[in-house]
């Protein structure tokens, strides 16, 4: 015969068990959905493989090394002392050599107007993109703050 006691007792235990389950489960729910929302925002990967990708790296059909990549926009600063590249001083035709991906261009206040009437003409003449910011920049060409 089992005594009140002991009945209490499995019955406490199988609520516990009741309640873990319903735990475990909501825990399983929560995992699942933000597994989810992870592979959404995250596309195909987490980049922690260390392969080349579906595609083996090889590119398209082309002819090319397969990693075509644009070159870099540099940094053009026109003042007084003349015109730096990426901080390096430079000259009006190697700077259009260093950015034929695009430059940003700053002209201060006490550039020398000569240099840079020659530095956008260069510009101009090779189809470099260029964003111009200062004292110099013609009206309606400013790249914004």
């Amino acid at each position: 015969m089992t005594t009140p006691r002991e009945v209490e007792s499995a019955v406490a235990k199988v609520l516990a068990r009741q309640r873990r389950r319903r735990r475990l489960f909501a825990a399983a729910v929560i995992a699942a959905l933000v597994i989810a929302l992870l592979a959404i925002r995250c596309g195909g990967g987490f980049g922690l493989g260390g392969g080349d990708g579906l595609g083996g790296g090889r590119g398209g059909a082309g002819t090319g090394s397969g990693s075509a990549r644009a070159p870099a926009r540099c940094q053009i600063r026109v003042d007084a002392t003349g015109v730096t590249v990426d901080g390096k001083p430079a000259t009006p035709a190697a700077a259009v050599a260093a950015c034929r991906g695009g430059a940003d261009v700053v002209v201060t206040g006490d550039a020398r107007q000569g240099t840079w009437d020659e530095l956008a003409r260069a510009l101009a003449a090779a189809g470099v993109a260029t964003a111009v910011r200062g004292a110099g920049a013609p009206v309606g060409v400013d790249a914004g703050p």
